[in-house]
């Protein structure tokens, strides 16, 4: 992997920041994994920084690794289900869609609480030609379990106790989730490095076990990204976003090549979620459509994850505008890897330099203790919802150097993402704003940490679905749409109460075409329905 930093009209700016780090010691100590880098918070990365050794440390897991894979493929295994949120099912996810089924063996990623996709995880799949596995790093978060519940009584209703030998849990050592599965006598217990935080995980057990499945070669894997530890120019890259975030360009716009175009996905949680705290962050801009050069504002820096240069002529002309171009530079999707590893190396370096802790997520419990008071019954607000026209009204509350986030608690869809991407274009080119797009509940545990702790620039778009039909959840006195509703309002809680503009929106009992009335009101050109 090459990183290649082309500032443009910010060489100065960019130039002068770096040296000064470097006199300063701040490269030399990242690269030596010094939690001295982050320099108040200190203290609190010294907990922290197993994923600076993980390309070295993980190779003693890889024979265990693939003895597992060898003996589920030999076994007739054709799916796993990979049921986690945040950090512990976007690199499964990007995974999914980068490796496909290398192994005849399909990943599923369940990272929603929709009742209909929680269904459909599960469509078409024989129990016993199936593993699940859970991924919760505390072992306790709300979400997996309550896949775990519903993936245990398919699996149990087909195979009766021998359900438990396909089921495998990642997470911490000692955590309930670990101890449950000890005693019931899972297939496996994965327990991870605990001083390795969840979106920095993807080269632990939580990325590394699903790679395997996908029929990825580990050994390999973690060689490239052991050679991206020891360059010091992905530190570089992250000293000149901060610098650059601080003069004004604080939107770090993704454009990823064909073959690796979901790693924006990934790269998203680990920038919103790392640097949006303290009123401070650098709002990452992930699978925005491509626009004109002239529909980018001066708050803007692109970073191209370059693989087959498909986009080459797209960033030059962006560049030429006089945005800053950094670009991550491939030859294969196996060097993934390296744009794991560079971009946790970047993003912690810009959080030393914004005075930020990139290893916590301070605003995220907000959210989660709204929803829990909504489950209960206490403390919901008025649950106030309007049209898919007014999605206008926010548009007209966007001021210079904002950004619009499009919040969808409905089922994810292809032609839902469509929808959200004429939207997004709509935006950008009435407004030359730029916007973000997330399916709740999953970005609650990405970006949500950036939209209450980060800087105040953000208007919201909250679309609620009409969530039925409904699913219990097996074992708990709540189903999943009553969970997903509780999470909807948990989040319009946190976000008034962090003195954001929000709007809700109601799409009614078909909310594909309420997504599509939304667009139409933007005057974006909208694909049919169906």
């Amino acid at each position: 992997m090459r990183v290649i930093l082309r500032p443009g009209p910010a060489a100065g700016l960019v130039e002068e920041a770096v040296t000064d780090a470097e006199a300063r010691g701040l490269v030399d100590q990242v690269l030596a994994g010094d939690p001295e880098a982050w320099g108040d918070h200190a203290d609190a990365a010294r907990a922290w920084t197993g994923w600076m050794r993980a390309p070295g440390d993980m190779r003693a897991e890889v024979p265990a690794i693939d003895a597992l894979v060898d003996g589920a493929a030999a076994g007739g295994i054709d799916h796993v289900l990979v049921l986690g949120m945040g950090g512990s099912s976007l690199s499964p996810e990007v995974t999914r869609r980068t490796f496909g089924h290398g192994r005849g063996i399909e990943l599923r990623i369940l990272d929603s609480t929709d009742p209909v996709a929680v269904t459909h995880v599960t469509d078409g799949i024989d129990p016993a030609r199936c593993l699940a596995i859970t991924s919760s790093k505390s072992g306790t978060t709300a979400e997996p379990l309550a896949f775990l519940a519903h993936v245990e009584q398919f699996l149990a209703d087909g195979l009766g106790d021998a359900a438990r030998q396909h089921l495998i849990a990642i997470t911490d050592p000692g955590t309930p989730l670990a101890t449950m599965a000890l005693e019931q006598g899972w297939r496996m217990v994965a327990e991870n490095p605990p001083d390795v935080g969840g979106r920095f995980s993807a080269l632990t057990l939580f990325g590394l076990i699903p790679m395997a499945f996908a029929g990825v070669p580990l050994l390999p894997l973690l060689d490239r990204a052991a050679a991206a530890r020891v360059d010091p120019q992905p530190v570089r890259m992250g000293i000149a976003l901060a610098a650059l975030a601080r003069a004004g360009r604080d939107k770090l716009t993704i454009i990823a090549d064909p073959g690796i175009g979901s790693f924006g996905l990934w790269a998203e949680q680990l920038v919103a979620e790392s640097l949006g705290k303290q009123g401070e962050g650098i709002v990452p801009i992930a699978d925005e459509p491509l626009g004109d050069p002239s529909d980018y504002g001066s708050d803007r820096v692109l970073l191209h994850l370059r693989l087959t240069g498909e986009h080459d002529a797209d960033v030059t002309a962006i560049g030429a505008t006089g945005i800053p171009v950094f670009v991550m530079d491939i030859r294969e999707p196996l060097d993934v890897a390296g744009l794991y590893m560079g971009l946790e190396m970047a993003v912690a370096t810009a959080g030393a330099e914004l005075g930020v802790n990139p290893f916590d997520q301070p605003d995220v419990q907000a959210a989660k203790e709204a929803a829990n008071r909504a489950l209960a019954g206490a403390g919901v607000p008025r649950d106030e919802r309007g049209e898919p026209e007014d999605i206008v009204r926010a548009v007209d509350m966007l001021e210079r150097g904002d950004y619009l986030a499009l919040l969808a608690f409905t089922t994810p869809t292809p032609e839902g993402d469509r929808f959200m991407s004429a939207m997004r274009a709509a935006i950008r080119e009435r407004t030359r704003a730029a916007t973000t797009a997330g399916w709740g509940p999953r970005f609650l545990h990405s970006t949500g940490q950036l939209h209450k702790g980060g800087p105040g620039s953000g208007v919201f778009v909250q679309f609620l679905g009409p969530g039925s039909p409904d699913l219990p959840i097996p074992g708990q006195d709540h189903t999943f749409g009553e969970l997903l509703r509780a999470q909807a309002i948990g989040d319009a809680q946190a976000l008034e109460t962090a003195g954001r503009r929000l709007v809700r929106i109601d799409l009614g009992d078909d909310p594909l075409m309420g997504l599509r009335r939304a667009a139409v009101a933007l005057g974006a050109a909208t694909p049919p329905l169906g």
